[in-house]
């Protein structure tokens, strides 16, 4: 019996084993060649993030782990930014003025991420979430 997983080199992995053992079940040879993983922007998850006075809203908690891009939008009147922290991540983001724009691109392993407002005591002030992947 034979687990599929999400992760597309897992599952081509997965699939070469389950061929070559029933192969070698029945007695027959293998010829296997190992599978060809490359990683691309498509293997790049993206996240909205809305950030306001004291609020961050994103458009996704749970993650797979890998490449997100946060797509980081001030909504509110002062400025914001994004920190993350977590397994093998810390972040900044730029400070955008009201009305901007950025991005920040990290590589998330599996487990919890601490994601705030580095701007003067915006955390403090409860503006932060967790995110997973896993």
């Amino acid at each position: 019996m034979f687990a599929v997983h999400r992760s597309r080199g897992t599952y081509c992995l997965a699939a070469v084993l389950a061929s070559t053992a029933l192969t070698l079940t029945a007695g027959g040879t293998a010829a296997v060649a190992a599978p060809h993983v490359t990683a691309s922007a498509a293997d790049t998850s993206v996240v909205k993030v809305r950030e306001g006075n004291y609020f961050i809203v994103l458009s996704r908690w749970h993650f797979r782990p890998g490449s997100v891009t946060f797509r980081i939008k001030n909504v509110g009147g002062h400025p914001h930014g994004l920190s993350i922290r977590g397994p093998g991540v810390s972040r900044t983001s730029m400070i955008v003025p009201p009305g901007g724009r950025t991005t920040l691109t990290v590589a998330l392993k599996h487990g919890r991420y601490l994601l705030w407002c580095p701007v003067d005591q915006h955390r403090q002030r409860g503006m932060w979430t967790w995110i997973a992947a896993g």
